[in-house]
């Protein structure tokens, strides 16, 4: 296991679900925290989301630390991933 994780170590950050998430809520992080500050309330649920979000993977130990990855980063970003993927193809509009 131990080949693979140092395999994939520097790929990761490339796979992220920040894409995913950035594409689903409208626009980057940066941008989100732009609109919250101009008082955009859907904006500003999602910056809190991402300080909570920050928490829990620091918390489970998620995150990366300039040491390597996190024991469970890589399960974390496939259910994410996942998630993301479930919420934007049963949220979008019908077309037709």
């Amino acid at each position: 296991m131990s080949g693979i994780k140092n395999i994939f170590a520097g790929r990761w950050g490339i796979i992220g679900v920040g894409g995913a998430i950035g594409i689903l809520a409208g626009g980057c992080p940066g941008r989100q925290l732009f609109l919250a500050g101009e008082g955009d309330g859907d904006a500003a649920l999602f910056v809190f989301g991402m300080i909570f979000g920050a928490g829990i993977a620091h918390n489970f130990g998620m995150a990366s630390t300039p040491a390597g990855l996190g024991p469970y980063g890589i399960p974390g970003l496939i259910v994410g991933l996942a998630v993301c993927l479930f919420i934007g193809f049963t949220m979008r509009k019908n077309i037709a």
